[in-house]
């Protein structure tokens, strides 16, 4: 396992917040075991390594996972699938968090791991480095969407696969999930007096754009991928502050049946999913 540090570049995103919440989140995995599943994070983690299962190979593959996060992605292929895993990010408590993530759950350890720090519009990789590139809850914090993928197609090798799970900003089953907070942030803004900033107490601590499915795609299209499947995912969302839902939701959403349904949704690519779904997924095939 090696770790190295590259420049901080910049992008847009506010790189302080997302270095708060990486440092006061406490290690999770959930190894894809959706029953073993204790909280929403876990349950969303775990189904989602049982949808890659369905698109990525399942062989071993050389990975990258741009804007890694807690590594878990990369993680689940590296102990499942035997994958050579890379994984860069911009911010140190996140590439921390991944590098306990894999000290502490890869099988077999040492993990053939490295981590990088990195901006994504500037990848420190030769062209055509990796059999499968991806991203999860990135492509939203750029104003300028067109750099990044046009850098992770570069480093995808010709028929390698790129992978994009992209959560913008706009309505979906995830508005619900938000909604106690923000009524919360707006409580304490009208309480303090603070008139001049109630729009902003309405919005997330962090950019997203929201652009349409349709702009991610063309920009992939224009950097050399072959789109094979648009998809939404996740019809579900947390009430995690509500102590006495909460728990039954989860147990709810873990039951096979609802999983029937949810994996039904997941795949259907339908115009439905890709509205109402927390997040899309975009894959295709460099040419």
């Amino acid at each position: 396992m090696t770790f190295h540090q590259l420049p901080q570049a910049e992008h847009t995103g506010e790189h302080e917040v997302f270095e708060k919440i990486w440092a006061s989140t406490n290690l999770f995995y959930s190894g894809g075991n959706i029953a073993a599943s204790r909280t929403f994070p876990e349950l969303w983690e775990a189904v989602k390594f049982q949808r890659l299962n369905e698109f990525l190979p399942t062989t071993p593959q050389k990975s990258l996972e741009v804007g890694c996060g807690s590594g878990g992605v990369s993680l689940y292929l590296h102990n499942t699938h035997g994958y050579e895993v890379e994984l860069v990010d911009l911010s140190d408590e996140a590439l921390r968090f991944a590098e306990r993530n894999f000290a502490q759950n890869a099988q077999p350890q040492p993990p053939r791991a490295i981590f990088r720090k990195a901006d994504a519009t500037q990848l420190p990789y030769e062209t055509n480095s990796f059999d499968v590139v991806m991203s999860f809850g990135l492509l939203e914090h750029f104003t300028d969407i067109e750099k990044p993928i046009a850098e992770q197609m570069r480093v995808l090798r010709p028929g390698g696969v790129f992978l994009a799970d992209i959560v913008t900003e706009r309505f979906s089953v995830d508005t619900f999930g938000r909604l106690p907070a923000t009524l919360k942030k707006i409580g304490r803004t009208l309480f303090s007096g603070r008139w001049g900033e109630l729009a902003q107490a309405t919005k997330a601590d962090f950019f997203e754009n929201n652009y349409s499915l349709e702009t991610y795609v063309r920009a992939v299209e224009k950097h050399g991928g072959r789109v094979t499947h648009t998809l939404g995912n996740r019809p579900v969302t947390s009430l995690g502050r509500l102590p006495v839902i909460a728990p039954l939701m989860l147990n709810g959403f873990k039951s096979a049946a609802f999983q029937k349904v949810w994996r039904d949704f997941d795949l259907s690519g339908s115009a439905f999913s890709k509205w109402w779904g927390a997040g899309w997924w975009v894959l295709a095939v460099k040419q």
